[in-house]
């Protein structure tokens, strides 16, 4: 099997989280603290100080993943641990509280954390899959090299427009000019483009092609047809790409203010508990 994150030395993280995670329970329900379960018993605090140890801990992986010199475990063991480790505080966290929750800062700092966790499960599907799906969207090229190409064509129909008719040399001309990469946000999360010149181009050359046809213009013109089809494959490619990239990049920025609000609001949980115990 090949070694990704989530099978990181055969699942170990999946085994040691969810292990603790069972010990955790055992004792929550074998062992009776004085006055029950609650979160100021002092098994309520010592699950309170792993959870925001791990907190704190699975936080760190954000600058753990930039250290590319870093020595240890390579970056998908952290990243296993980070996604096992991180869904057993789903259960610790109210095994901490013994599951008394209210309309608190303690049961808001609870839901922002889950927010975090459910966030990292989106985040672990697009890591999953997005990989794969850029690679077979662009096999062995960067998006650079698939813009350079699009500008050649764009050249290249500039050319073959001094030698056609008006309606065609204006249909190539609008293919160079009218074709918008990236947008808004929709626009880049569909990762198509119903107005596209280039498509709006092509269609109007297919017309008029007809009109051409054994004249000395029809080598330009097959010509034509040639590249902007060509164009068209490398948009659909170009737009694929921006919209991963899209999906990236918007998980990041709910995921890691998230992270940083669910820090806040544990520390001030713990500030609280510490203030009025």
């Amino acid at each position: 099997m090949h070694e990704f994150f989530l099978n990181y030395r055969r699942y170990r993280h999946l085994k040691l989280s969810f292990g603790f995670l069972g010990l955790t329970m055992a004792a929550y329900g074998l062992y009776e603290p004085i006055g029950g379960h609650s979160g100021g018993s002092w098994f309520g605090y010592g699950l309170g100080t792993i959870a925001a140890a791990m907190i704190l801990w699975l936080a760190w992986f954000g600058a753990r993943k930039r250290k590319y010199d870093s020595t240890g475990a390579p970056l998908r063991g952290w990243l296993s641990a980070h996604v096992y480790w991180g869904a057993t505080l789903l259960l610790l966290v109210p095994l901490h509280a013994a599951f008394q929750f209210g309309f608190n800062i303690h049961t808001l700092a609870y839901l922002l954390m889950a927010a975090v966790i459910v966030s990292g499960f989106v985040g672990v599907l697009l890591y999953s899959n997005l990989p794969q799906a850029m690679t077979e969207n662009r096999p062995d090229r960067k998006l650079e090299a698939l813009l350079q190409e699009t500008a050649e064509i764009d050249n290249e129909c500039g050319r073959l427009a001094n030698d056609l008719p008006d309606a065609l040399a204006h249909a190539a001309m609008i293919a160079v000019q009218e074709t918008k990469i990236g947008g808004g946000v929709f626009r880049q999360l569909s990762g198509t483009d119903p107005h596209c010149g280039t498509s709006r181009a092509f269609d109007l050359v297919r017309k008029h092609e007809k009109e051409v046809l054994g004249t000395q213009q029809e080598d330009a013109v097959i010509k034509l047809i040639e590249v902007l089809a060509r164009k068209r494959e490398l948009l659909r490619r170009i737009r694929q790409e921006i919209r991963f990239k899209a999906l990236l990049e918007i998980w990041l920025t709910v995921h890691v203010p998230l992270t940083f609000a669910t820090i806040a609001l544990v520390a001030t949980h713990v500030v609280v508990v510490l203030m009025y115990r």
